[in-house]
């Protein structure tokens, strides 16, 4: 989990040799804590969020998701509301010419907003 670049991105590196698992009480950003997550084959299966402090939980995952608690999870879009994760801009590189660029492919994400109420458990189901 990293919850960095305007958002809580959940198995964001995952390496090969854990395609399935899961872990529990990673603290993040925002007052937001992952409860328990967990993967088979590289994709999430279950998320529970708790959000300690209330606001924007801006989650970016590998693979679709639902709520089970019929929360609504909208695709994200614009800077994400919460102050916690503002994020500085960052003026373009200046490269040379003659310089070689790899391209890099990361794989797709989606990224959802889902506003959250302090003191509240929200869990997500992959699809």
């Amino acid at each position: 989990m990293q919850s960095a670049d305007g958002a809580l991105y959940l198995l964001p590196a995952l390496p090969d040799a854990w395609p399935t698992g899961s872990i529990r009480g990673l603290r993040a950003r925002g007052g937001f804590e992952i409860e328990n997550m967990e993967w088979k084959d590289g994709r999430l299966t279950k998320v529970v969020v708790r959000s300690r402090l209330g606001g924007n939980l801006r989650l970016r995952a590998p693979n679709e998701l639902h709520s089970s608690g019929g929360v609504r999870l909208r695709p994200a879009s614009g800077v994400n509301k919460n102050p916690f994760y503002q994020m500085e801009e960052t003026p373009a590189p200046v490269i040379s010419a003659d310089a070689k660029l790899t391209v890099l492919n990361p794989k797709p994400t989606l990224l959802y907003d889902i506003v959250t109420q302090a003191g509240t458990i929200y869990t997500f189901l992959s699809n």
